[in-house]
């Protein structure tokens, strides 16, 4: 069992706690929607007052939506891919693989190295689990996570393109399709109206180093001009059935917000390799 943690107030590891404690109250308030159970257990690992990340009903239900439709397509991929690569680009402290974990896969854990470092801290090692500490936009990543003939990835980044530049974006995606053949990625985006209301919402929080500068109107066509690797994309434009459990506000913000797309969920599937 690993030792408590102390986070200091003000420290990057302290940013990390949003997301971890959102999922928590999200799996408290609506298990049956939003399955994270392991984030208590992390929780109970840090010495930290976690009610500092309370940051309201509505955020924890995106926390806990983020990591619910990341598993809902991850086990889709890995039905047809048993023994797929599984890369969750900005990890932070994410749980998600021991919620899709099939006993085959592998999981590779990418994120900036102090975050790395930081997450080995509270996660106990897996098998077929791989941290890698670097920038995502340093591509030297995708050398390391053991990708060979005939493997097959599924790419999540979800939380993280947000914070890119986006010719960063169109770079990620363009390397990502010609380095995995066939991949899948996954990922959330808002619109600019919607990106610049959650600039202002972080700004009233006193952050000033969280500038988001990512936002997409048609990611259909956006995402498909970025590479001509890319081979489709889909939006996510409804909220699977279960979500009806919401609160009538919150059903019909989400549904809203899927609908106009002004924050919902791409699905990119990338061309196989030409023979």
């Amino acid at each position: 069992m690993k030792e408590k943690v102390t986070i200091k107030r003000g420290t990057p590891q302290e940013t990390l706690m949003l997301p971890l404690y959102g999922r928590y109250r999200a799996n408290q308030m609506y298990p049956q929607l939003f399955k994270d159970t392991t984030a208590k257990e992390i929780i109970d690992r840090i010495d930290y007052s976690i009610e500092k990340s309370d940051m309201g009903k509505g955020p924890q239900i995106v926390y806990g939506m983020r990591q619910d439709v990341a598993e809902r397509k991850a086990r889709a991929f890995l039905a047809w891919n048993p023994e797929g690569i599984l890369v969750n680009i900005g990890c932070g402290l994410d749980t998600i693989f021991d919620h899709i974990d099939n006993g085959k896969c592998r999981m590779v854990n990418i994120d900036f190295p102090e975050v790395i470092e930081f997450r080995r801290k509270l996660f106990d090692p897996k098998d077929r689990e791989t941290d890698i500490g670097k920038d995502a936009n340093d591509h030297a990543w995708m050398d390391e996570i053991g990708f060979g003939p005939g493997d097959k990835a599924f790419i999540m980044v979800l939380g993280v393109l947000f914070y890119f530049e986006p010719d960063d974006v169109r770079r990620l995606v363009d390397a990502i399709g010609r380095r995995f053949p066939g991949a899948t990625m996954v990922f959330d985006y808002e619109n600019a109206k919607m990106l610049a209301r959650s600039n202002r919402a972080v700004r009233k929080t006193g952050n000033k180093g969280a500038w988001m500068p990512f936002s997409m109107e048609d990611a259909r066509k956006e995402v498909a001009a970025f590479s001509d690797t890319v081979e489709s994309v889909s939006v996510m434009n409804e909220m699977p059935p279960e979500y009806e459990a919401l609160p009538l506000f919150y059903r019909w913000y989400f549904k809203r917000c899927l609908r106009n797309e002004s924050m919902t969920f791409a699905e990119v599937r990338f061309r196989e390799a030409a023979e």
